[in-house]
């Protein structure tokens, strides 16, 4: 059994392909992840995804730069230029479009990032002894084949991505949560766009011969997208996309020598289940806990109902009408967590209103009398304005009663004879 383990678990950390991949990845996983949630909070995913294709002709024209100024090229130099050569073209060429009357944005972008592509491989076919780029490299990635000067980039654009994250912060945040506020106390929510755009053409970069270009927009979006549905805090939402990114390496590269797979793919793969788990379990957004909220949750007529059938005192559950057992058990438990009744009488089977619930019984009262002799005074039956009041009650909307009391000449007891709550419960 041990040695099952060994092989299983810890084999694979004695091969340095392994180590440096694990490594490698997590450096550009945390950097995307933490950039990843202004991207989010941005709702930016999609100029995410335009800016890691439109870096093909970025790149190649880095390449053919760097290949003019330096002997055989300068290919760590020929990324970088290639990136911010992309990240400004595409900013500046979407902001242009999107300024075009009858175009939104998410057309300019589409319309950018289809075209910027195209034009990268007709400069890579064109000047393909010139560029030292593998179509299919730059594509899908090769994790396992990861250089030590790869890393050096990565781990060099992880940290300057992370410092200028850490310096405006503050700026960075306001600008995502609120533009408007934002540019009214005069930060550049232009320029803080750009360089956030400049940021991820630089990790896009960096993780581009590690997962491709494609598996890096879901380095971007995936970790920082769970971390999302976990809290409502930024500082432990960046902590935590950071945490899932590096899980997402880990568990990606197990899987991709148990089954002999991509590493790149594989880790977003994992990437993928993960946001699928916490999708369903988050605690508070996932899927079941809003199932439970539903099936917990009690219509507000049968909590009406409940009020009214207290509002003159204690009653016992089963004497509350007009519902069964079990639904006025539900409604009763959920008042009495909201306030509105009194838990111990509850506990021994009886419906005793607190101050907070008699104010409520009375709005109820008032509307159903309301509602009664507005029917009553338009020529219905007094039996059949009873038992349509009992339906019309819940809609208790403050106008609609107020005109129903003039119309009534502000009675003070209903056609029964019964007192009617002022017209202060009205609100």
């Amino acid at each position: 059994m041990s040695a099952w383990l060994f092989n299983v678990f810890a084999e694979p950390w004695t091969h340095a392909y392994f180590v440096k991949g694990v490594l490698g990845g997590s450096i550009i996983a945390v950097a995307c992840a933490v950039l990843g949630c202004y991207i989010i909070l941005r709702k930016m995913a999609f100029i995410g995804d335009a800016m890691s294709h439109a870096l093909l002709p970025g790149v190649g024209i880095g390449y053919l730069i760097m290949n003019a100024l330096f002997a055989g090229g300068f290919t760590a130099g020929g990324l970088l230029l290639g990136a911010l050569i992309a990240a400004l073209l595409t900013s500046l060429c979407i902001s242009f479009l999107s300024n075009v009357d009858r175009i939104a944005e998410d057309t300019a972008i589409g319309i950018i990032y289809t075209g910027l592509f195209a034009a990268g491989v007709v400069i890579l076919t064109r000047f393909q002894q010139y560029i030292n780029i593998d179509l299919n490299h730059f594509f899908q990635g090769d994790i396992y084949g990861v250089s030590w000067p790869d890393l050096w980039l990565s781990a060099g654009v992880a940290a300057v991505v992370l410092s200028i994250i850490i310096m405006f912060y503050r700026h960075l945040t306001i600008v995502s949560f609120d533009p408007t506020m934002a540019a009214s106390i005069g930060l550049p929510t232009r320029g803080i766009h750009i360089l956030l755009t400049i940021m991820i053409a630089l990790v896009c970069v960096a993780g581009i011969s590690m997962v491709g270009v494609i598996m890096i927009v879901g380095l971007l979006i995936t970790p920082a997208a769970l971390a999302y549905m976990l809290t409502d805090r930024l500082p432990r939402m960046m902590g935590l996309a950071a945490l899932m990114g590096v899980l997402s390496v880990i568990l990606g590269l197990y899987f991709s020598e148990w089954v002999n797979a991509s590493g790149g793919g594989s880790i977003m793969f994992m990437g993928f289940l993960l946001f699928i788990v916490g999708l369903i379990f988050a605690p508070r957004y996932g899927l079941l806990a809003a199932w439970l909220r539903r099936r917990r949750l009690v219509p507000q007529a049968d909590l009406e109902d409940v009020l009214r059938s207290a509002h003159e005192g204690c009653v016992l559950l089963e004497d509350v009408t007009p519902f069964d057992l079990q639904r006025v058990r539900k409604a009763a438990r959920q008042m009495a967590r909201e306030g509105l009744l009194e838990s111990e009488p509850l506990r021994r089977g009886r419906v005793c209103l607190t101050e907070k619930g008699r104010d409520e019984a009375a709005h109820i009262m008032r509307s159903h009398q309301l509602w009664e002799g507005h029917l009553i005074h338009s020529g219905m039956s007094v039996e059949a304005a009873h038992e349509a009041a009992l339906e019309l009650e819940h809609l208790h909307y403050r106008d609609v009663l107020i005109d129903f009391d003039a119309e009534l000449e502000h009675p003070v007891a209903d056609v029964d004879g019964k007192p009617i709550p002022p017209a202060s419960s009205d609100g």
